[in-house]
């Protein structure tokens, strides 16, 4: 019978510190699915974030084409526009482009071309800026 006692003794020990393992082990889960859910959040930010600027870098470039296109370049020029992607009716990118003939250059045809495309994402507005030069092809 003593020996009895004892182990019910040892069983009432045992529940509490059951009680105190399932507690922790609740605890460590619960701070690991928080940080996995930060870490996953911070991830889909940054490819929302990757795809706005690749789009943005996409119409940027078709922009500059299309004004190649045209051939000679007018100094002073300024132009604005509203673009948006097919698919995409949320985010609208705003384009804009100023030319300018180089004072040092006026006589060799070269002008500077500063194009930029602006987005809103979220609550972060963003803006990818592009300078460079155009030559006038020499008659």
């Amino acid at each position: 019978m003593f020996s009895n006692n004892r182990t019910r003794v040892s069983d009432r020990g045992r529940r509490g510190s059951l009680l105190v393992e399932v507690l922790l082990s609740v605890v460590i889960l619960s701070t690991a699915l928080t940080l996995m859910i930060q870490s996953m959040t911070a991830s889909l930010r940054s490819i929302q974030y990757g795809a706005g600027y690749t789009t943005a870098l996409i119409l940027l470039d078709n922009q500059m084409c299309e004004l190649s296109r045209k051939g000679a370049i007018q100094a002073g020029l300024r132009e604005t526009k509203e673009l948006t992607v097919a698919g995409d009716s949320l985010t609208t990118y705003r384009y804009s482009l100023q030319t300018a003939s180089l004072d040092d250059a006026a006589n060799q045809g070269i002008t500077q071309v500063d194009a930029t495309v602006a987005w809103r994402s979220g609550k972060k507005d963003n803006a990818i800026g592009l300078t460079t030069l155009f030559f006038a092809a020499l008659p």
